[in-house]
């Protein structure tokens, strides 16, 4: 079980090999799993795009007014 006060890098790890052990379990094959991987890669890239247009939208704004 991870923590909520475990060192992130450690509960990372720990997180990361319980779930390619049970996705192993599961019958995944290599393929599978790297697909997962590329699938969790593009969640965490599509959520800093949204992000940085978060962020860039007011200075996109100010840059019109003035």
């Amino acid at each position: 079980m991870v923590m909520k006060n475990m060192d992130p890098e450690r509960a990372t790890k720990i997180l990361a090999r319980s779930l390619y052990k049970e996705l192993r379990r599961n019958g995944f094959a290599d393929t599978d799993v790297i697909n997962f991987s590329r699938e969790i890669i593009e969640c965490m890239s599509q959520e800093m795009r949204k992000e940085t247009a978060t962020k860039a939208a007011p200075e996109k704004d100010r840059l019109l007014i003035g």
